[in-house]
Parts: C-alpha cells; sequence; structure tokens
C-alpha cells in the first residue's frame, strides 16, 4: 500500500503519477515496465517514487485493487437495478463488462484493468485472486441483496451462498476484461448459477428410493 506521504500529496500530484503509472503498466508487460518512465512522466525524483512506494510491485498492486474497488461500485449499482437477486446481477454484470471492455478507451478504472489484464498473458484467472479480498466484498454486497429472494435456512446462510458466489466472479470480470474471452462463457456461467439455484443434493436420497 502507498505510504502516508502519498496520500499526503496534493491530488493533482497525486493523479499525476498514478497516470504515469497507468500508462507504463498498459504499455508493457509487468515484468518489461519500467519505474523511470514512471518517474520521467509524473516529473518527480527516483527517491520521491520510494517515499511513496515500496516498489514497483506495490504501485501495480494499488493500481488493480483501485480498479476492482470501481468494479465493485458497477457490481452494487447492478445489483441495485436487478432487485437485489443476486443470481440476476451476475450474468448482467458479465454483460456489462463485455460492453464496457469495446467501449472504454480510457486508462481509468475498468479501461486500465482490461488494457493491463490483455498486456498481461501471465495474469490469470487466479492471478486475479490475489487483489481480491472476498471478505470485503462480501461486506460491500450483502446489504445490496434482497434476502426474500433466497432459501435461508440459518442466520449465516447469506454469507455462506455470497462466498460462493463471489468465487464465480472472479471467471466473470476475468472473462468480461479479456478480448478473447470464452464464447460460450455467459452460457456457462448461466448453467452454474442455475445448478446453484436448484440445489445439488438428489431430492431423494438414492437409499429412500422405492
Amino acid at each position: 500500500m502507498p505510504s502516508a506521504t502519498f496520500f499526503n500529496l496534493p491530488p493533482a500530484k497525486r493523479e499525476k503519477l498514478l497516470a504515469a503509472a497507468r500508462a507504463e503498466f498498459v504499455r508493457a508487460p509487468f515484468a518489461q515496465a519500467s519505474v523511470n518512465r514512471i518517474i520521467h512522466g509524473a516529473g518527480i525524483p527516483r527517491g520521491s517514487f520510494y517515499m511513496y512506494f515500496r516498489d514497483k510491485e506495490d504501485l501495480f498492486h494499488y493500481l488493480m485493487e483501485e480498479s476492482i474497488n470501481e468494479m465493485l461500485m458497477v457490481f452494487e449499482e447492478v445489483l441495485h437495478s436487478q432487485g437485489g437477486d443476486i443470481f440476476a446481477a451476475l450474468p448482467a454484470m458479465y454483460d456489462h463488462l463485455r460492453s464496457r471492455r469495446s467501449a472504454d478507451r480510457s486508462l481509468g478504472g475498468m479501461g486500465m484493468m482490461s488494457a493491463i489484464v490483455n498486456r498481461n498473458d501471465g495474469l490469470q484467472k487466479g492471478g486475479l485472486l490475489e487483489f481480491v479480498d472476498p471478505e470485503r466484498i462480501l461486506k460491500r454486497i450483502e446489504n445490496c441483496v434482497n434476502p426474500d429472494l433466497l432459501e435461508l435456512r440459518e442466520p449465516e446462510d447469506l454469507r455462506c451462498i455470497l462466498r460462493m458466489l463471489i468465487m464465480l466472479m472472479v471467471p466473470i470480470m476475468y472473462n468480461g476484461l479479456r478480448p478473447g474471452a470464452d464464447p460460450e462463457g455467459r452460457e456457462k456461467l448461466e448453467r452454474a448459477l442455475e445448478i446453484l439455484r436448484r440445489g445439488m443434493g438428489a431430492k431423494t436420497p438414492p437409499a429412500q428410493r422405492s
């Protein structure tokens, strides 16, 4: 995470540094991205950079986390638009990401996330998990979910259901952001959601069948 010194910078100076970092991480894969290019673009001394961030990886993580925060804000809006129906909101979020990927050419928010994922072939689905805190996501979305649309039998059922569905969000984000997404991605998502919605256990256990 950035240091307090970074957050104490004037907003314009802070944004100039982040803009230079976004441009560099989009220009080259992470391993080839240059701190020298970033500080040159930001117009700051090299020593100042290391007063703000531990290293290049620290800056990269911060940018990705900021992008995911923006994505969560969008998902909250999608949930509200779907009346709190989590099963309807996930496919809607997939559609939103696919449409924004082609329309958003800026280097901010999801546009930057899309560009960075496309530039870094090694940033696979599992790689995005390190930027996602399931508990933080859960706290943000549980108040947006309509519990009346779910079969909740125990107080913790809502959180358990959301934890499972959150794990589906990572491939949703990944497929929604990449240009070469699985053409059957949305169909697979809907199939998985339908299985979860109806339940995976046999209605009548085999031993009890006549």
